[in-house]
């Protein structure tokens, strides 16, 4: 029996809180919000955000050596990941100096975004793949060697972990991971043993009826145990354009620019995904205030659709927490797993840096993107690796072994595409959701609603 049987889940009037891995990376900050998702040359940023705008300076410029500044977010396992990169990089070429400074990281959205129009930006810039694009499009970004990573980059890394950092056939950054939403599910073997589910589930409708047996109420019809908990954010968007993926269909318009989610493969999946809480009721946004993952790890649900960052989150988060699996996700259609990603976390070098700062960065980053020292990164910082080579890694696998889950969906991936604002596009489906679980729209016309707003944001964003 679970310890947690027979109290009811923290109820709410409204959906919880959107989460991310974005919005877990910003827990040190206030999280990103519309900044990143906004147009970069829209409105007026300021150019300073208080005392965090300094930052945290972990070096200094030395005489008589090569300094390259470089920028990143401040959360911790990245930080480590990135000074360990610079120690090793510094002891084979002393003549280069690698001045890094870190920032919470909705500064870090602000401050770019100021430093570029004042043109006092660092030379590398950590930046998510998302935001990539946009300043691509505004040519402020160096493009990236043709001989990077010892050939023909395009070739070595995943392409949706790619996709943001290339424009117009040219790449304008190396990604360091294969930031990924799908492919797997957090488990608990011990509640599912106690439901007399011996095996994980294999199919979509195993899936389906695993969650409805671990779904639990008390006698007044509270939650007491989530079954599937999969209502977060990420996961409500990502879930559905994988679905359409998996029917055969497409989430873009035949103009590559504008969703369609009026295909009838759109439609099949958007019904069918709600069903998960309308008709199956494995999951609610209004039986818990916390986010899936961590009621996973709370005790409290028995299943968790999210993306394998989670693990190693989680089990920082919650040390003595030990009825994990992470399984395979199963396909809803067909037998292939596929789904969109965005690209993640990578280095951008300032198209303003002088010729020789700029060869040193790329230096710095080629360095960066070698086998031994991504594996290094990639451990460090809990991320899948972007680089194919990598891919059943055997000491990343010994070191990690919940990586295997991943690795084995990474061929079928592809970009998200250019969404132009992440945030809206992500929170129009999510309030599309909520409205067809709260019973104020059926499917299809929360949907529709969905896409036209989606496509209005596209429009305003795209300008005349």
């Amino acid at each position: 029996m679970s310890p947690h049987a027979g109290r009811s889940l923290r109820p709410i009037r409204t959906a919880a809180e959107p989460f991310s891995r974005r919005r877990f990376l910003s827990r040190m900050g206030v999280g990103l919000s519309a900044v990143a998702g906004s147009t970069l040359w829209s409105g007026c940023m300021p150019s300073s955000v208080g005392n965090e705008d300094a930052g945290v300076a972990v070096s200094k410029p030395i005489d008589g050596k090569l300094n390259v500044s470089w920028w990143s977010h401040n959360n911790p396992s990245f930080v480590a990941a990135n000074t360990e990169m610079i120690k090793r990089f510094e002891a084979e070429n002393p003549d280069l100096h690698i001045v890094y400074q870190y920032f919470p990281y909705d500064v870090l959205a602000r401050k770019l975004q100021a430093a570029y129009r004042a043109e006092n930006v660092a030379d590398i810039q950590q930046m998510f793949g998302t935001w990539v694009t946009e300043y691509a499009e505004n040519s402020l970004l160096d493009e990236v060697p043709a001989t990077l990573a010892g050939g023909d980059p395009m070739q070595k890394f995943w392409p949706a972990s790619l996709g943001a950092y290339t424009l117009e056939g040219k790449l304008y950054g190396v990604p360091h991971e294969y930031n990924l939403e799908n492919g797997g599910i957090l488990y608990n073997p011990k509640l599912a043993r106690a439901a007399g589910i011996q095996e994980p589930p294999s199919t979509w409708d195993e899936l389906v009826e695993a969650g409805q047996r671990l779904t639990k109420h008390d006698s007044k019809g509270r939650a007491t145990q989530i079954g599937y908990a999969f209502t977060g954010n990420d996961s409500i968007t990502f879930t559905f354009l994988s679905m359409i993926l998996q029917l055969g269909g497409d989430y873009w318009d035949s103009d590559g620019t504008h969703v369609n989610f009026h295909s009838p493969q759109a439609q099949k999946a958007w019904t069918d995904e709600t069903e998960l809480v309308t008709r199956y009721k494995v999951d609610n946004t209004t039986w818990y205030s916390g986010d899936p993952y961590t009621m996973f790890f709370r005790g409290q649900a028995a299943m968790a659709h999210q993306g394998p960052w989670v693990v190693a989150s989680g089990q920082a988060d919650f040390p003595d927490f030990k009825d994990i699996s992470y399984i395979a996700e199963p396909p809803y259609a067909g037998d292939t797993l596929k789904f969109a990603a965005e690209s993640g976390w990578g280095e951008v070098v300032n198209v303003k840096a002088d010729k020789e700062v700029r060869d040193a960065a790329w230096k710095f980053i080629d360095f960066m993107a070698r086998p031994d020292n991504a594996r290094i990164w990639n451990l460090k910082s809990a991320t899948v690796p972007a680089l194919k080579e990598l891919q059943d890694d055997e000491q990343l696998l010994k070191d990690a072994p919940y990586l295997k889950v991943p690795f084995g969906v990474l061929p079928h991936g592809q970009w998200v595409g250019n969404v132009k604002d992440r945030d809206e596009f992500w929170t129009f489906l999510h309030d599309a959701f909520i409205s067809v679980e709260l019973g104020q729209q059926d499917p299809i016309a929360a949907i529709t609603e969905a896409e036209k707003q989606i496509n209005l944001m596209i429009d305003e964003k795209i300008g005349p």
